[in-house]
């Protein structure tokens, strides 16, 4: 990785760990606005402490054709009558 002048390791590290006072962490937040090095060393520090918050998730549901049908009529059902609470149940 490449750092500028203006990024510091001391600067990145105090961040993660909070110990920045005020002042420091405005600074630094202004500086990763325009370093994508130092950006990203922040963004991968975080997702490696995080990961969970980072997966991705692709999950799927199978509908029948019956189901679909079945929810459209309920559908046309709530939309005849606006101060119903639309609820769906999907199996």
């Amino acid at each position: 990785m490449i750092l500028t002048d203006r990024c510091n390791r001391q600067h990145i590290a105090g961040f993660l760990s909070n110990q920045l006072n005020v002042d420091e962490q405005l600074e630094f937040l202004e500086h990763i606005e325009t370093c994508v090095q130092c950006w990203e060393e922040i963004y991968n520090a975080r997702k490696n402490e995080h990961p969970h918050f980072y997966k991705r998730t692709s999950r799927q549901v199978k509908i029948s054709e019956s189901e679909l049908k079945r929810i459209d009529t309920l559908n046309q059902e709530n939309e005849d009558d606006e101060s119903q609470e639309r609820t769906y149940q999907v199996a």
